[in-house]
């Protein structure tokens, strides 16, 4: 993950329960969480969303039938991915996130936006790294990307790397 980029975890909007807390919030490990249970009883449109991201960004040359992968241009600073994880006999979604590169006002009036769309279309709903749940719509999700290490990189390097030194800047914690 490149430092500009800004990270969503998407699962199904009915899925969330009491389940959140335990996965989510009291996550102590430096990995993202498991979000398998939460797609256990999807029955969306799988073949469609996988074909409408397919619209959005570019499909990646890597990754295989389960493991499905879409990565835009990094030297056009339109370093914008997603990942969509399948279970072994494609039926069922295991985890799906997606990364937005906020170097360029593009990337989240037109990509970043498109995504959203597709996630509301299909009721879908966001959780940012801090285990934070935002409907699929810019207004809600930009206090986070106001608030996340992509953008307090791309305001001051410097002092991001220097507070990064300092261990005060996982935007992990709470």
């Amino acid at each position: 993950m490149a430092v500009w980029q800004y990270l969503l975890i998407v699962v199904p909007k009915d899925s969330i329960d009491s389940n959140y807390e335990c996965i989510f919030k009291n996550n102590k490990t430096k990995f993202l969480p498991e979000t398998d249970v939460f797609w256990k009883n999807f029955n969306g449109d799988i073949s469609s969303i996988i074909s409408e991201l397919d619209q959005i960004i570019p499909k990646a040359n890597w990754g295989n039938d389960t493991y499905l992968n879409w990565k835009g241009n990094g030297n056009d600073e339109e370093d914008n991915d997603a990942c969509i994880c399948l279970i072994d006999d494609k039926a069922k979604i295991e985890s799906f996130q997606f990364r937005i590169d906020l170097r360029k006002s593009s990337n989240i009036t037109e990509v970043l936006q498109s995504v959203l769309d597709l996630c509301k279309k299909n009721q879908l709903i966001l959780i940012d790294l801090k285990g934070e749940i935002f409907q699929p719509n810019l207004h809600d999700i930009f206090k986070s990307i106001k608030a996340s290490n992509a953008t307090r990189f791309l305001n001051d390097p410097i002092q991001f790397f220097e507070d990064l030194s300092k261990n005060n800047t996982d935007e992990t914690r709470a």
